[in-house]
């Protein structure tokens, strides 16, 4: 497991609780300790759509690292381009939609090998031709949001 891309435990039910269990758990796409993927990781009730909800804390995303997690059941991926700002995106492969994973600063899918920047979500390698969907993401305070 590469601990650049994924939140301890303890960041994951902080930010749950902070907003009444329906935060996106950010992980890697290798098994977590336990054995759970982030797949297998109960996101709790979901929230309105629109709500901005907090995914982890800045601190445990790298600049230039990427990561994945859930929010209201949709894979989401998370991009940290600097020290100010976060990109999010829908983690549907555009090819046939399967869910992309980290891949240093970038997203490979592990069904037919499209490729996607972390940067902005364009295709490196196809067969996808379309780029990721972007969602809304933002730094407040220590914690990293995503809307989705």
């Amino acid at each position: 497991m590469n601990p650049e891309k994924s939140l301890p435990r303890r960041s994951i039910l902080l930010g749950a609780g902070a907003v009444g269990g329906g935060a996106l758990a950010l992980s890697a796409c290798a098994a977590s300790p336990t054995g759970a993927t982030a797949s297998q990781t109960a996101a709790g009730p979901s929230v309105p759509p629109g709500t901005a909800v907090r995914v982890g804390k800045l601190s445990e995303v790298k600049v230039g690292s990427t990561a994945t997690g859930n929010v209201n059941g949709k894979t989401v991926v998370i991009f940290r381009q600097d020290d100010k700002t976060v990109l999010a995106y829908d983690a549907a492969c555009t090819h046939a939609g399967c869910p992309v994973a980290p891949a240093g600063e970038d997203f490979d899918c592990p069904c037919h090998g499209s490729s996607f920047k972390g940067s902005d979500g364009s295709v490196v390698n196809g067969p996808a031709q379309a780029p990721l969907g972007k969602l809304k993401a933002a730094i407040d305070g220590e914690w990293i949001t995503v809307t989705a």
